[in-house]
């Protein structure tokens, strides 16, 4: 099982066992506390929405990905894959290759219903920072991103995060009564659905001599 797989629960009995408590949503928020701060400035926080609220959400998300005059406005500036650098260009595009190598030409409107839907998420973790945000702050929110999916797992819960969370921070911000804070990442959380093909998506990793240096 990768550190932290993807959740796809489709099944609307399922889903409504399934939910993570409200104990172990703060359990997994604690223990993401003591992920490291620079100067200790503790700069993220975390909303998460569930129940009622995140199927709000979820609804008008769905319409505004179905309306073609609507736009991404994400509070992180969109860089396109042709101006990222070239090796992260290559993992993308092999990732590209092995989706559609799994699932042919079914794999692109797959994919889009899944999103359209929030991946049907029971629970989602949105970790903030403050809108005039240092650059040394975006380390924090990571850092305390992993945590959050590590202290998941330790308790069984599955974690996804994904850019289609935080797609139109505006509209959270209105939703979720947050202000004057940038949405930086969302985190789904809930169980796995092993029988979901989706869930077979694999990110394969470069090999270890091409990502590390030991220098004596």
């Amino acid at each position: 099982m990768q550190l932290a797989p993807s959740i796809i629960v489709n099944q609307l009995e399922l889903l409504m066992k399934k939910v993570p408590s409200d104990e172990d949503l703060l359990e997994i928020v604690k223990a993401a506390q003591k992920s490291p701060s620079w100067i200790n400035s503790q700069p993220s926080r975390i909303v998460i929405a569930k129940g009622d609220k995140l199927n709000q959400i979820r609804k008008e998300h769905k319409n505004l990905n179905e309306n073609p005059d609507i736009h991404t406005k994400s509070d992180i500036k969109f860089t396109p894959i042709k101006d990222w650098d070239i090796e992260s260009q290559n993992n993308m595009s092999n990732k590209r290759k092995s989706d559609l190598e799994m699932f042919g030409n079914e794999f692109d409107n797959m994919k889009q219903i899944q999103a359209n839907n929030l991946f049907d998420a029971p629970a989602v973790a949105y970790i903030t920072l403050p809108s005039n945000y240092t650059e040394w702050s975006l380390y924090d929110a990571g850092a305390m991103g992993e945590a959050l999916m590590i202290a998941a797992q330790d308790k069984g819960i599955d974690s996804m995060p994904a850019f289609e969370f935080i797609k139109y921070p505006d509209r959270l911000r209105e939703h979720l009564n947050v202000q004057n804070r940038a949405f930086l990442l969302g985190i789904g959380l809930g169980f796995r659905d092993e029988g979901n093909p989706i869930n077979k998506i694999e990110g394969n990793r470069m090999n270890l001599s091409d990502v590390v240096t030991i220098i004596k």
